[in-house]
């Protein structure tokens, strides 16, 4: 089975396969990737419906923004580890604001922060994304790639795409990563243009940017890759 996108291109269904039950902890560890902190190992508490996006969704997704990081301003919405906007400035972004509402989750990555020391490089807030987005200052952030994982369990990815689309803090030509369970296909902005497809598993990755065309360096066929993950941010 095969989903169109509004472009024409196609995310390829996975087959399905049987998980294993990972055994309890009530920690978990987050390696970062790639970058000035590659390897180093975070230590985050298990939240209820909080998923860590997995190491290789991960670097997937950063090879697709390797040559869009360097000097960003980054958001990470529903932030939930913090552990996307802690590998973007790993590897050159300038500055992440987190938005997470859960206190404990807000907590640790203030001090992921601390300890990566990058207090002057990331800002976490501890608020609904939603409302942050409409409510925030548009001279005092524009952001440049927008990372949009939200709860699996509360079907928040339309509401999350709305906004962003209506916020002002969000610049023309900005990169937003969208990461869904597979065969969700929601409805985007008229104005925004797929730049990477690709479905693994149960999760899909989406990378769209707003207001500019897409270049034909940049597109990439559909991934037909049936490995399962499970994560998010």
């Amino acid at each position: 089975m095969t989903t169109s996108s509004r472009n024409g291109r196609r995310c390829l269904a996975p087959r399905k396969q049987t998980r294993r039950p990972a055994p309890h902890s009530s920690q978990q560890a987050l390696r970062i990737t790639g970058g000035d902190w590659r390897s180093r190992r975070l230590s985050f508490p298990v939240i209820d419906g909080l998923r860590p996006t997995l190491s290789q969704s991960r670097e997937r997704l950063f090879n697709w923004l390797q040559f869009d990081l360097a000097g960003r301003r980054v958001l990470d919405a529903y932030a939930g580890s913090g552990i996307l906007g802690l590998e973007a400035l790993s590897r050159g972004a300038a500055f992440c604001d987190f938005v997470e509402r859960d206190a404990v989750a807000a907590r640790v990555i203030r001090g992921h922060l601390t300890d990566l020391q990058a207090e002057a490089r990331g800002q976490v807030h501890q608020t609904d994304v939603l409302t942050w987005l409409l409510g925030a200052n548009p001279q005092s952030a524009g952001f440049d790639l927008v990372f949009l994982d939200p709860p699996f369990a509360e079907q928040g990815f339309q509401a999350a795409l709305d906004t962003v689309a209506a916020a002002a803090v969000v610049k023309t030509g900005a990169l937003v990563y969208l990461e869904t369970p597979s065969g969700f296909e929601p409805r985007w902005p008229t104005q925004w243009h797929e730049e990477k497809c690709t479905r693994k598993g149960r999760i899909q990755q989406r990378l769209w940017r707003t207001g500019a065309a897409v270049t034909a360096d940049k597109a990439e066929p559909p991934s037909n890759d049936h490995q399962q993950e499970t994560g998010s941010t």
